[in-house]
């Protein structure tokens, strides 16, 4: 089997890299040195995004649940989504797309990620699985946060949503798990950590290093100290605070 998905991500880059070069080599190649290069350069990234775009819209849509792996179209959509994914963000590939905002947006929208244009998002950020991924207006993600649509446990696959409110802050090194919901103006403190299912409500504070654990509830304005660790399917009331145990 893992040969079988390296035939397919290498068949395809080959294919997806090789088409992109290909344009970007006849939209340039008539200019002089200085104006076609980097003319063929962005017609080269726009056509790869754009290949992309069109092979994940053929994918059947990811919806959140279980399946056994590599079985069933939901489980097979999400294999070759992954390798959409690889290929288009190669990590050098990645570094450039990023840090242009265009860029970023078409082509996390090109994955089916749900993304406001004017969110903001570190180049170093890895999102997992985007067409999982929603992201709102005025919404930051720090540097090298990680953000993941699925886990595998038992050979079983299981997909949930990730969403992230209008104006939410994640800092730096925030991992999220699949299946949060971040409100607006929520902040995340570097460090901090979300496991699966688990909720913030609006203008919520999660501390420096702290660890919301599996199903756990943050209501609305509730603060959670540096270093706390809230466990598995607590609540903290909207308004309170939950701090580290001494």
């Amino acid at each position: 089997m893992l040969v079988l998905y390296d035939l397919l991500y290498l068949s395809l880059a080959t294919a997806l890299y090789g088409c992109a070069g290909w344009i970007g080599y006849l939209c340039g190649r008539s200019l002089p040195l200085w104006a076609g290069a980097p003319l063929g350069v962005m017609a080269a990234l726009l056509t790869l995004i754009g290949l992309v775009a069109v092979l994940s819209a053929l994918c059947p849509r990811l919806e959140p649940g279980r399946y056994t792996l590599v079985k069933g179209r939901v489980a097979v959509s999400w294999v070759l989504r992954s390798i959409l994914r690889r290929i288009l963000f190669l990590p050098s590939l990645k570094a450039v797309l990023f840090s242009s905002n265009v860029l970023r947006f078409l082509s996390l929208r090109a994955l089916g990620a749900r993304v406001a244009f004017n969110s903001n998002i570190s180049s170093d950020v890895d999102i997992l699985d985007p067409a999982l991924f929603s992201l709102g207006r005025g919404a930051t993600v720090g540097a090298r946060s990680f953000i993941a649509g699925h886990f595998i446990a038992d050979r079983v696959l299981h997909l949930r949503e990730v969403r992230i409110g209008a104006d939410a802050l994640l800092a730096l090194q925030v991992v999220v798990a699949p299946g949060c919901v971040i409100g607006e103006r929520a902040v995340l403190k570097p460090g901090a950590s979300l496991s699966v299912g688990v909720q913030v409500g609006a203008g919520a504070e999660i501390g420096i290093g702290a660890l919301v654990d599996t199903l756990a509830r943050i209501g609305d304005g509730a603060v959670v100290g540096t270093l706390a660790h809230v466990p598995p399917r607590a609540r903290v009331e909207a308004g309170k605070r939950f701090e580290a145990a001494a």
